[in-house]
């Protein structure tokens, strides 16, 4: 397993005294609460990882096409790239902040770190659950993306451009329905359905602009 992943939520320690000087039933009750508190928590964090995988993995896409591509207009969008999914990344990470929520941790050699913490017991068994799981899923995600960058790294420029253009596009379009679904799901959460709301337009416009310079390279 590639991580090991523990929360430090403001939302999970403001429940931490619910259960001072309750009795028994009050007590176990008050746990399940903080229990589904912590489950909330955690499938929110979940759901923002996959933002982050989706923008450290373009920025990587469009430093390799920085290295590979002699094309002017696909050198010009992947540094549009990087540009675009690094803004998106920060603004990210500073929306995490004002939650208090742990993000994963991608660096250039894609190992993924945990960041420390720890929290009421009810809430931290709520995080837990199906943590497992999920680390599985987001090691496979990572895996998977490491061999189609490799795969692409050993192309030729030209079909290096034709494959860059197509993994972005697609890449793109699955991040747009994520967002799709976070607006659907968080839209209670203003401050998230304003992140995501900013964050569509970036993607559709990228989607497209990869579209385009497909056709332009068909001609």
């Amino acid at each position: 397993m590639r991580m090991r992943r523990w929360l430090w939520s403001a939302g999970l320690l403001a429940v931490m005294g619910m259960n001072v000087g309750c009795a028994h039933n009050e007590e176990k009750q008050a746990r399940h609460q903080t229990e589904k508190v912590g489950e909330a928590v955690a499938e929110k964090v979940r759901f923002t990882d996959q933002l982050v995988l989706l923008n450290q993995g373009q920025i990587t896409l469009g430093q390799l096409a920085m290295r590979k591509s002699n094309n002017p207009e696909v050198r010009r969008f992947a540094q549009d790239l990087i540009r675009d999914h690094q803004r998106n990344q920060a603004d990210l990470e500073a929306l995490a902040r004002t939650k208090a929520l742990s993000l994963a941790v991608l660096d250039l050699g894609w190992e993924q770190r945990g960041v420390g913490g720890a929290g009421y017991e009810g809430a931290q068994k709520g995080v837990e659950k199906g943590g497992r799981h999920y680390d599985k899923k987001l090691d496979k995600q990572v895996d998977q993306f490491i061999d189609k960058r490799d795969q692409l790294a050993v192309l030729s420029s030209r079909e290096f451009d034709r494959a860059f253009l197509d993994e972005v596009r697609e890449e793109q379009k699955q991040g747009g329905k994520l967002v799709d679904e976070g607006l659907d799901k968080y839209r209670d959460d203003a401050a998230m359905a304003v992140f995501l709301s900013r964050t569509a337009p970036v993607l559709n416009s990228h989607e497209q602009r990869a579209e385009s310079l497909q056709g332009i390279m068909r001609e």
